[in-house]
């Protein structure tokens, strides 16, 4: 057996030996998703991710010095896993090196006829009060996922070519055998070709655990978490790896934490950043939907030292009919300053949404989000002692839907976000319209046109999108184009790029599934591929 062919049953024996749960969507505030520069062109520097669903355009990149997040790339374009990006300031970059960028909620606009409902991530955990297949059942339920997938870069410089391998396993065990035991987990194995070494030396830069836990019902209101797990009830607290226990009285409900905070270098467990909280809170279904608010108080150390004390307040309700309604605040309770410890009342997050449906064909939709940095001041100590004044990122964001005539949608959306420090706002304005019925060919297409302007450029893409369901639906077929242009400010350089992207999707049967992906970038110099193959198994 070669050395490959032991790699690959090495992983695929790990793999079905371990069991996940696939709620990745919910991560900690404060967690940063990580990428690795994948190509460099002489104005652009290419950052990979696993996904950028969460990364917008106009988002800062950083690269961690001494324990301090420092702003690196600014992000100038996306595709499904990649980040096109200039450099911040003087700072330079070659291939490997690791990128951090904040999770944030990315806008999609809907290209079919169903409503796509825009939310923060502390309201996409919470948004299933009301649904039915949330309640509690005694009854045994099984689910999982395993999803095998590769993505490579072909570029005209072979130094630039890479090729990278991810396996995801996840399950959700409900009642096992009837009983009151449950069990979740999801983990994400990933290795780069031609570096095994890598994997060898430091597993946990491959392997990434991010739920694995037990829960035991002593009876219909009372439960306990064990291990790791994301609890919905305090989702901006992120992922606990300790205890969780919660009661609950009809509409009422509280809980208890006791655990610790995943590292957060390397998302392994650290029992030295220990945190305890508490949270109750209300829920119920009112005539129009549902209502629901929490009020929770936790304190986060490390090595024994306090590094964040803070409580946080959310609600959120769908009491007027066709209007949806979330908001969620945060405020600090500690402050270390010149060594001496402090309690003062600071508010360091707050979020509104409002979504009204003004009837079947116009909806539309609003947020204002003002969210400072948050500092942990053992863990990024050196950071906060250099802080004057926190970073206050401001932003407003406004999107209407309209439904003129049958197959036909039309979305329109306005943004801006700001900080202090930025030379100048970040202001985007983007329209589309698709037409779900194309007549002869049975497709849906769709025209989509985009403006910014960042503190560091002013840039425009245009693009269209061909969709159309071949072999009885079996198959999904999408053809895209984008046109792409940047003026950069304070200097004469522009960068001009088209873009052509094919997607097939087939599903062999309602629990396998393939993907590939080709997106070919064409500019005046360093063109370059990329292919992207999923096959996903459910069971």
């Amino acid at each position: 057996m070669t050395r490959q062919n032991k790699h690959i049953l090495f992983l695929s024996l790990f793999l079905l030996m371990t069991s996940v749960m696939d709620n990745l969507n919910s991560q900690n505030k404060v967690e940063l998703l990580s990428g690795e520069v994948s190509y460099i062109t002489g104005q652009n520097v290419y950052v990979k991710f696993g996904s950028t669903q969460k990364i917008e355009k106009g988002d800062t990149l950083y690269t961690m010095k001494n324990e301090v997040r420092v702003p690196a790339l600014l992000v100038m374009h996306l595709s499904s896993m990649s980040c096109l990006c200039v450099p911040i300031g003087d700072n330079t970059f070659k291939v490997g090196d690791i990128l951090l960028a904040t999770i944030k909620e990315k806008t999609v606009f809907p290209i079919h006829e169903k409503d796509i409902i825009e939310k923060d991530i502390n309201e996409q955990a919470l948004s299933k009060v009301g649904d039915k297949s949330n309640r509690r059942s005694r009854r045994s339920d099984f689910s999982g996922r395993l999803s095998l997938s590769s993505y490579s870069t072909f570029a005209e410089a072979d130094q630039y070519n890479s090729h990278r391998y991810r396996y995801r396993l996840s399950m959700d065990a409900k009642n096992i055998s009837d009983s009151k035991v449950s069990f979740e987990t999801y983990l994400s194995f990933t290795h780069k070709s031609g570096e095994w070494d890598r994997v060898k030396d430091n597993l946990s830069d491959a392997l990434k655990i991010y739920s694995l836990a037990l829960k035991y019902d002593f009876n219909e209101a009372t439960s306990l978490w064990t291990g790791r797990k994301i609890n919905p009830k305090i989702a901006n607290v992120g992922a606990v790896d300790g205890f969780q226990f919660q009661k609950q009285w009809n509409s009422l409900y509280t809980g208890v934490v006791v655990g610790s905070r995943p590292d957060y270098e390397d998302y392994g467990f650290n029992p030295d950043l220990l945190e305890y909280g508490a949270y109750i809170g209300h829920q119920s279904k009112v005539t129009n939907g549902f209502a629901q608010s929490s009020f929770a108080i936790f304190e986060q150390r490390n090595a024994g030292n306090i590094d964040r004390r803070f409580v946080y307040l959310q609600h959120s309700n769908s009491i007027i009919k066709d209007v949806t309604l979330f908001s969620s605040m945060e405020l600090d309770l500690y402050k270390l300053e010149d060594g001496t410890d402090k309690t003062e009342l600071n508010l360091i997050g707050l979020y509104v949404s409002l979504r009204y449906r003004f009837s079947g064909k116009i909806s539309l939709f609003g947020s204002y989000d003002n969210r400072k940095n948050v500092i942990y001041y053992k863990t990024f100590q050196n950071y906060a002692d250099e802080i004057i004044q926190q970073s206050s990122r401001q932003g407003y964001r406004f999107r209407l839907n309209y439904k003129p005539i049958k197959y036909m949608n039309l979305g329109f959306s306005a943004g801006t976000r700001s900080r202090d420090e930025d030379p100048r706002a970040n202001n985007t304005l983007s329209a589309n319209v698709t037409y779900s019925s194309v007549p002869f060919i049975n497709a849906s297409f769709t025209l989509n046109g985009n403006m910014m302007q960042t503190g560091y450029l002013d840039g425009q893409v245009f693009g269209g999108r061909l969709s159309k369901n071949l072999l009885n639906g079996k198959l999904y077929s999408v053809l895209n184009y984008r046109w792409v242009k940047f003026d950069y400010v304070n200097t004469s350089t522009q960068l001009k790029q088209s873009i052509g992207e094919v997607d097939l999707s087939y599903h062999f049967n309602k629990k396998l599934y393939m993907s590939v992906n080709f997106e070919a970038t064409f500019q005046e110099e360093n063109n370059s591929n990329r292919l992207y193959l999923n096959l996903r198994k459910k069971f």
